[in-house]
């Protein structure tokens, strides 16, 4: 009489099992994968500016979509980054001459705890009047992506990157005014040609 084969290799039903563990591995890997390359992906113009909410040096509030019907200059910088130093007083300048147009300046500190204490001597020291808010712990830094500091991001009406600049400029100069006076609807008076210094602006239309 033969003996009775003990098989001990997987049923149809373990085996239909084990494929499809290993699918839901294979699509959780997918995933991970697409999220990671995600997070490195930098914003571009045209895509929403994301929201945050930070405290200014007198720990009031302030969120960015607050701001939506103005256009906003929403600027990052640290008291350690000596192109922001010189990059902050003609900052001041533009907001002399385009607040009362609709222009909001927020300067979005990134100085990390160690050095948050030289934030107020040095915006004393420049005679800063627009809001400079604090990011000690980082909470723009992976939604922005920054490719370091000074950055500024343009951010029209609707809430939306119009223009990221990359490094400091000197915004007193016509030339690099050109989306923010097409989006306030403001023409600049010049003392002299296109890269002349900013005085006041009047409403004349759009460049």
């Amino acid at each position: 009489m033969a003996e009775q084969s003990n098989s001990t290799g997987p049923t149809g039903s373990s085996r239909f099992l084990i494929l499809g563990v290993g699918a839901l591995v294979l699509a959780a890997t997918f995933v991970i994968v697409w999220l990671q390359s995600a997070k490195y992906e930098p914003l571009v113009v045209g895509k929403e500016a994301p929201d945050f909410a930070l405290t200014d040096l007198n720990e009031k509030p302030y969120r960015l979509s607050d701001f939506r019907g103005k256009v906003v200059f929403l600027n990052f910088w640290a008291t350690w980054c000596a192109p922001c130093r010189e990059e902050m007083p003609s900052m001041e300048v533009l907001n002399k001459n385009f607040e009362k147009d609709g222009l909001v300046i927020l300067a979005v500190s990134i100085d990390r705890v160690t050095t948050a204490k030289d934030i107020p001597p040095f915006v004393k020291g420049l005679n800063l009047t627009f809001p400079v808010l604090l990011d000690s712990w980082g909470k723009t830094d992976k939604p922005y992506k920054r490719m370091g500091v000074p950055e500024t991001f343009i951010i029209d009406q609707q809430g939306l990157i119009r223009e990221i600049i990359i490094g400091p400029k000197d915004w007193t100069r016509i030339d690099n005014l050109r989306t923010i006076t097409t989006l306030l609807n403001v023409t600049p008076k010049t003392v002299g040609g296109a890269s002349a210094p900013i005085a006041a602006p009047n409403k004349e239309g759009g460049l």
